[in-house]
Parts: structure tokens; C-alpha cells; sequence
């Protein structure tokens, strides 16, 4: 009985990671789309939509506090990328490079792997968004 208790309690602390991991990507890709970090770009003759820049977004984080150094950075972007919320604009790189290589976020390609987890995880989120930003419009008109 014990075995099976441990056993629910891990998988509930992975899911509670996943998370954690998922708000955060959220919340990032949201402030990057509002700073105009996030936006088409062009490299030879060819327009990549939606998409960033690794080694600009690593001086977005420094600058902004959120990471303390590069070395920082990067692990913070190499979880994203290895819980496949960004990854490389060809799927090249499986690690996350310091220099100029474009990388997006899945959900703004459509290619975000919604397991049974995520989906109830992002409809959640939807959810709470609509009901933050409905209560703020009602007391907004009292």
C-alpha cells in the first residue's frame, strides 16, 4: 500500500513541475509578445513567423531580472526546450544555443504536444485568463 501511496505522490510532484514549467512558459511567451520580442523575422529570402532570437531573448532575461547570468538563462530556456514548449524554427538544435538561431514557442506554430494533462492544464489556464479579465472589466465598471 505504501508503494502505491510514494508512487501517487511522485507522479503528482512530476505533474506539479510540468506545471510550474508550463505557467512559466506561458507567462514568458505572453511579456515577449507584449515587448515585441516575439515577431516575424527574415533570413535568407525566407520570413520565419512568430519567432525569437536565442541570444537576444538570453539579454531580455538578464535584463529584465529574470535570469542572474547567461549561464542562467540558458538553463531556464533548455527546460522550455526539453518540455518541448520552444524549440528550433527547423528542429535542428536540441540544445539551446547562446547566438543568433531562431527558436518559437510551440503554441504559437500549433505544434504544442497536448498529452491529456496539458490539454485539462491549458484549458485551466484559459479559464482563470477569461475569469481574471472579466472580474477586472466588472470592477472596472462599477
Amino acid at each position: 500500500m505504501e508503494g502505491i501511496e510514494h508512487a501517487m505522490q511522485k507522479k503528482a510532484a512530476e505533474l506539479e513541475r510540468v506545471a510550474e514549467v508550463l505557467v512559466t512558459g506561458e507567462q514568458l511567451r505572453l511579456r515577449l509578445h507584449e515587448g515585441k520580442v516575439i515577431k516575424d523575422r527574415r533570413h535568407h529570402l525566407r520570413t520565419y513567423p512568430n519567432c525569437f532570437v536565442a541570444k537576444e531573448l538570453i539579454d531580455w532575461l538578464m535584463e529584465h531580472k529574470e535570469a542572474s547570468d547567461r549561464e542562467m538563462a540558458i538553463k531556464i530556456l533548455q527546460k522550455l526546450l526539453d518540455q518541448s514548449i520552444i524549440h528550433h524554427v527547423c528542429d535542428e538544435h536540441k540544445e539551446f544555443k547562446d547566438a543568433k538561431l531562431f527558436y518559437r514557442f510551440r503554441k504559437d506554430d500549433g505544434t504544442f504536444p497536448l498529452d491529456n494533462e496539458a490539454k485539462i492544464f491549458m484549458r485551466g489556464q484559459r479559464l482563470y485568463e477569461k475569469y481574471v479579465i472579466f472580474g477586472f472589466q466588472c470592477q472596472l465598471q462599477r
